[in-house]
């Protein structure tokens, strides 16, 4: 048996050349699509494992696809299989998970040999996500977030001075905190987002109040 006979045969019947471009195509593909997440990621929970997962899981799915192939057989083995696996890793934001499933459909569309459906769904998707962000879609208010103040029995005051900046505030939770203090948080709505450093200053200028924070739209999503 010839060099290039062993290859074919040890390959299941897909040319090496296939699993190459395959394998190459999906790498290029997941890298664009990290990169998308990277420059769209807003908030706190980003992470760069999760980077490296969206390229690897798209070249995994792939050769995945290259081994199942038209068996019947062989997807029900590998379903047996990796049902063993559990991925016990949370992703606190949505859009994570998101990007991940757009690594699958890559590896899945390039390992079923649907070239065009694995490059055109990169493209528009990835249009699509870059236009979401930047557009500022599904916003509500750039002048909306959360106001958290640690105090000892100056609620009436803090919420006299959120009355004053603010165009609305509401109380959200009241947590007992160390040396008999209490943690508040407020939904606020101010009149000037630029007043912030401002609306700090003036809270922690009552009385009995020790730590003040503030954070606007998407920070504030993150606590």
């Amino acid at each position: 048996m010839s060099p290039l006979d062993w290859l074919r045969f040890g390959s299941g019947g897909v040319a090496p050349s296939t699993i190459l471009l395959d394998l190459l195509l999906s790498y290029v593909l997941a890298q664009l699509v990290a990169w998308l997440y990277i420059w769209t990621h807003k908030g706190l929970s980003y992470s760069r494992n999760l980077t490296h997962s969206i390229v690897i899981i798209a070249m995994v799915v792939t050769s995945v696809m290259l081994v199942v192939g038209d068996s019947i057989a062989r997807a029900f083995g590998l379903v047996g299989a990796l049902a063993i696996i559990r991925f016990r890793t949370v992703l606190r934001d949505t859009r994570d998970t998101v990007f991940i499933f757009l690594a699958l459909t890559i590896g899945i569309a390039i390992g079923a040999h649907h070239y065009t459906v694995a490059i055109a769904s990169t493209f528009i998707i990835g249009f699509v996500a870059v236009q979401l962000n930047f557009t500022g879609f599904g916003q509500r208010h750039t002048d909306t977030g959360v106001v958290r103040v640690r105090s000892k029995g100056a609620v009436e005051a803090i919420e006299g001075t959120l009355g004053s900046w603010c165009r609305t505030h509401q109380l959200l939770s009241l947590k007992e905190a160390s040396g008999g203090e209490s943690e508040y948080s407020f939904e606020v709505r101010l009149y000037h987002p630029s007043d912030r450093e401002e609306l700090v200053a003036a809270i922690r200028a009552v009385e009995g109040t020790s730590t003040v924070s503030v954070a606007l739209e998407e920070r504030a999503e993150e606590w």
